[in-house]
């Protein structure tokens, strides 16, 4: 099991990245940017993070259990819903058939 680190830093840049989100979210030119990266669809950032299944989670691309030294770099934030982040778990987003795009016509 990897150690989570946890602080005033590390609080304060992940809050930062769910500003960033909301931000994004909110420029329609931009709002793409600010979906789940996982199932491509829109994040309610109206929510407090983690309060719902489609509130926003700060996602990892490469898992901390594998890549603990990424854990707080930002280059590997994505932003998710909490229920996709959940259902990927700690595997690639691939392995569970998540991170595909739907197709335009869907």
């Amino acid at each position: 099991m990897s150690k989570r680190k946890r602080g005033s830093v590390a609080h304060r840049d992940r809050t930062e990245f769910f500003e960033e989100g909301k931000r994004l979210d909110a420029d329609p030119d931009t709002r793409e940017l600010a979906n789940c990266w996982l199932c491509r669809t829109r994040i309610d950032y109206e929510m407090p993070a983690n309060t719902t299944s489609d509130s926003h989670n700060l996602d990892h691309y490469f898992p901390v259990s594998t890549h603990p030294e990424l854990q707080d770099d930002p280059d590997n934030w994505r932003h998710s819903h909490a229920s996709c982040n959940q259902s990927r778990g700690k595997g690639d987003a691939n392995e569970n058939g998540l991170g595909e795009p739907m197709p335009e016509w869907w």
